[in-house]
């Protein structure tokens, strides 16, 4: 039965916020294309370095499955930015689901378990990198973040878009490519973007020239620790 105020929201006996949601949804999904196209955009740009012909050239060495692959190597890819990322992002995402975390409205799962991930990778990264003053910094961070804009409604509502707007500039920023660096037969280190029979197509790394190898040509692939 229908009641009135936020309950009969929820539960969808208000026809006008029922339309008020699916044309919300509708533009929410447009941008979240428009940012995804966009951010693939900005990352073949700075990976040639904002030349365009390598950038057109890279382009059609891109699959749809490689659009995971793309988005997680571009903040794997640079262990200095990522780390930026990680001490900032991470406490925004605790202080975003703190705040929302008895909104019904609100999606608390993907916040909860996003929060999770990132913790994981910062987990990773410390290891990794032995960087340990890294969640030190976050929790720093993320106390500056409670006291400084404990009531600041701006950050629950344009969460979304601060974290997009951060992708995007992380990858029009980061030039390092998503795909690890390999040196071929022990003399040119390149980035392999494909391998298809009978030729390789490479980004050579230090003039990020585009290049296209005949197999027989490589003798030896020798994966690199450092991107």
């Amino acid at each position: 039965m229908c009641q009135q105020g936020s309950r009969a929201r929820r539960e969808g006996c208000d026809p006008g916020y029922v339309i008020v949601l699916r044309v919300s949804s509708k533009h929410t999904g447009s941008a979240l294309t428009g940012a995804a196209v966009l951010f693939v955009l900005l990352r073949l740009l700075a990976v040639s370095h904002y030349d365009w012909h390598t950038a057109f050239a890279l382009l059609h060495t891109l699959e749809l499955d490689d659009a995971p692959g793309l988005f997680l190597g571009t903040f794997m890819a640079d262990d200095r930015i990522s780390t930026v990322l990680l001490m900032i992002v991470t406490p925004a995402t605790f202080f975003f689901y703190f705040r929302t975390r008895e909104d019904p409205e609100r999606a608390n799962t993907t916040a909860l378990l996003t929060l999770i991930v990132l913790i994981a990778l910062m987990v990773s990264h410390t290891l990794t990198y032995h960087r340990w003053w890294l969640s030190a910094g976050a929790v720093a961070i993320g106390a500056a973040m409670m006291l400084a804009i404990r009531n600041a409604r701006w950050l629950l509502k344009w969460f979304a878009w601060l974290l997009a707007g951060s992708a995007l500039a992380v990858a029009a920023i980061v030039s390092t490519p998503w795909v690890p660096k390999e040196k071929i037969n022990d003399a040119e280190e390149v980035y392999v973007f494909e391998t298809s029979p009978g030729f390789l197509k490479v980004l050579k790394a230090k003039d990020r020239e585009f290049t296209i190898l005949r197999t027989e040509d490589v003798r030896k692939r020798v994966e690199l620790a450092d991107h």
